[in-house]
């Protein structure tokens, strides 16, 4: 629990770009991870669910800054 706060936090600080950027790379792991798995080669089935909740948690921050910087926009 404390290594996913300490996740949190660091995705909190990074801007547009960066979450974009870590959302990329994030969709691209998967898609391996989805690959391997598909040929037998994955041993580690909870890495894909891992990839998931990540890329959950990043496009949350991501939505959650984009709404922040529109009503900042507005005012």
């Amino acid at each position: 629990m404390a290594k996913e706060q300490a996740t949190l936090q660091e995705y909190r600080k990074l801007d547009l770009v960066g979450l974009r950027t870590k959302m990329t790379a994030g969709t691209h792991r998967l898609q391996e991870l989805q690959a391997e798995l598909a040929i037998r080669k994955l041993t580690n089935h909870t890495a894909i669910r891992k990839i998931k909740q990540d890329l959950a948690r990043l496009a949350t921050i991501y939505q959650e800054k984009l709404i922040l910087e529109s009503i900042q926009k507005d005012e």
